[in-house]
């Protein structure tokens, strides 16, 4: 068998190697809130200058292909010496469509209005424009400079999460002309002032909206925000396929605003991170909710679910032991899934899917068929068999029960159209010895359940 070495390959395909690496870098980049350490990677310098270090070849290759030099990562303030590279970077690119990051410090005041001032005459390339810690090129005419026609710009991120609430200046600055945006991440004091005429004219083609609000636990979104934050979402002029609120917290009295004028908030899908409160606003043709990173989870216990949804998917999440599991709020999705998730959040989603709760048999999600409980990484599931046990149990005498009026013997909840569990498919669950799983295989038609080596 013959061996060919990284050395010997042609100079397009060692090319088209780095340009594969570099588009899942940037790709990375546009799922990621820009942090410091994202600038560099290995030997402390930005992705081509690493890539030329390897050796004379390299270099010319890197050199020769300017499709590698179009991720640009500013840090402001910028040492001198850094600048030079940035100015060299920018000539290297050609015509190239440019993806742009800028993080700015609290403390520079100056730095931003001369680094945009460098973007302006590149805003016919901009592939991508993220700016975190931009407080100060909104609160001043800064963003004016960003004025024109941006054919090519697909995703723009305007983060700031620590500073953006000093706002005094809430009069929207997003003069950019960018039909083309596909991602649109900003944080909510922005969003509660954008031009209803701007979202029309540029969100025709939007796929993935994130509105984040701030990341501490006291960050009530009060009412008349909360219901312009609806009418900016009614401005996009297609229905979102995926929205994101980021700890977007609703007191009562701002549920109670927006439902006493009928706003509602609306998306294909819908990913609640950090907070569940915009449960209760989702309007009913919704198809999908996620709920990431929430501890919360036992709140579910007293929110209805869009009646419409029919897909729960639960990522990092945890919760508090129920209270009790009353007979109101029922959901009529079909699938669950739990990812990475501490047993207390599984606990709780079995009870509502009809495991008994002090000695109390309830069914609030009568539909469900389709369980996925999975573990990414090293993260291994501890699952509460008994309990799993007595859900699936619980569903198939439920479900068999058809000369039932209505309620059991114990006035419990309503157990009329209960249909048992039909997928269970567990992946990186503690092992199973085989009588565990012969159990599980007489009950469930459809089982997997693949074990996490520890």
């Amino acid at each position: 068998m013959s061996h060919c070495s990284f050395q010997s390959l042609p100079a397009e395909t060692v090319s088209s190697i780095l340009k594969a690496v570099l588009e899942d870098i940037v790709e990375d980049d546009i799922m990621t809130t820009p942090e410091a350490e994202h600038q560099v990677l290995a030997g402390g310098l930005p992705f081509p200058h690493t890539m030329a270090l390897v050796c004379r070849r390299w270099r010319d290759i890197v050199s020769s292909t300017p499709e590698l030099w179009t991720r640009v990562f500013w840090m402001i303030p910028v040492p001198e010496e850094e600048g030079h590279h940035i100015s060299s970077q920018l000539e290297k690119t050609g015509d190239y469509p440019v993806h742009f990051t800028i993080i700015n410090s609290w403390s520079h005041t100056r730095g931003i209005r001369v680094i945009l001032h460098r973007i302006a005459p590149h805003i016919q390339r901009l592939r991508s424009l993220r700016m975190a810690n931009f407080y100060e090129a909104y609160d001043q005419p800064r963003l004016d400079t960003l004025t024109g026609y941006a054919p090519r710009l697909e995703t723009l991120q305007l983060t700031d999460g620590k500073h953006i609430h000093h706002c005094t200046n809430l009069k929207s600055r997003l003069k950019l002309d960018c039909p083309a945006l596909r991602i649109f991440h900003v944080d909510s004091i922005v969003a509660y002032n954008l031009g209803h005429q701007w979202l029309k004219n540029n969100l025709t083609h939007v796929e993935f909206m994130t509105i984040s609000c701030g990341s501490g636990s006291n960050e009530q979104t009060h009412g008349a925000q909360a219901v312009k934050l609806s009418r900016v979402l009614d401005a996009v002029p297609r229905r979102i396929p995926c929205l994101t609120l980021d700890n977007l917290q609703l007191s009562y009295s701002s549920l109670a605003s927006m439902n006493e004028v009928g706003a509602k908030i609306g998306a294909e899908k819908v990913i609640l991170r950090s907070s569940i409160d915009a449960l209760a606003v989702i309007d009913d043709s919704c198809q999908t909710i996620v709920i990431q990173q929430c501890d919360s989870v036992h709140d579910l216990q007293s929110t209805s679910l869009p009646s419409s949804s029919k897909s729960l998917e639960l990522d990092g999440c945890g919760s508090k032991e129920p209270r009790r599991i009353p007979d109101t709020c029922t959901w009529d999705g079909d699938t669950v899934t739990i990812t990475h998730s501490h047993s207390s959040c599984v606990e709780t989603i079995l009870h509502l899917l009809g495991a008994p709760f002090n000695d109390y048999s309830c069914s609030l999600w009568h539909h469900v068929t389709t369980l996925k409980l999975v573990a990414n990484s090293d993260f291994v599931l501890n699952l509460p068999l008994t309990l799993l046990k007595a859900m699936i149990s619980s569903r198939q005498e439920a479900a068999g029960q058809n000369k039932l009026s209505g309620k059991n013997d114990e006035d419990n909840v309503e157990l009329e159209g209960v249909r048992p569990l039909m997928v269970l498919h567990v992946h990186g669950g503690q092992p199973l010895s085989r009588k565990e799983r012969a159990w599980f295989r007489k009950r469930v038609r459809d089982f997997v359940w693949d074990y996490q080596k520890r």
